[in-house]
């Protein structure tokens, strides 16, 4: 009968090593801003845009995902696409009853803000500058 050896406990440290010191890749996200107007927007690295959160604010009014994004008025994603075109992102009332803010970017900008377009954050429009990483 062949005999199974465990692996030495040297070779074990050193995989464990490598897969500690890679780097954490699991988020990104865009920033924008305007004249009176900044969104951070977290997002996933998936083939598709998913938002994780967000805070946007604009004329004095902010809205937010969450506490830990900052204070604002509730607000959640109604629904995000991205393709080579630009992205597209609607945020709505908790109750998915209205639209607060829609940012709508094209990748025309420069290479420190690779986007550009309009965020709208209650009816009123205000362009934008966006980066990401």
């Amino acid at each position: 009968m062949r005999q199974i050896s465990l692996p030495k406990l040297s070779g074990l440290a050193v995989l464990a090593s490598l897969a500690l010191a890679a780097p954490a890749a699991a988020s990104g996200g865009y920033f924008c801003e305007g004249d009176d107007v900044a969104l951070d927007m977290a997002t996933g690295r998936l083939p598709v845009l998913q938002v994780i959160g967000a805070y946007a604010e604009a004329g004095g009014k902010a809205y937010s995902t969450g506490p830990e994004r900052g204070e604002g008025m509730p607000f959640v994603v109604g629904q995000a696409f991205a393709d080579d075109d630009g992205v597209k992102v609607d945020f709505v009332d908790p109750n998915f009853e209205a639209i607060l803010v829609s940012l709508r970017l094209r990748f025309d900008g420069d290479e420190d803000w690779p986007l550009t377009g309009t965020l709208t954050l209650d009816g009123t429009d205000y362009p934008v500058r966006c980066g990401g990483d």
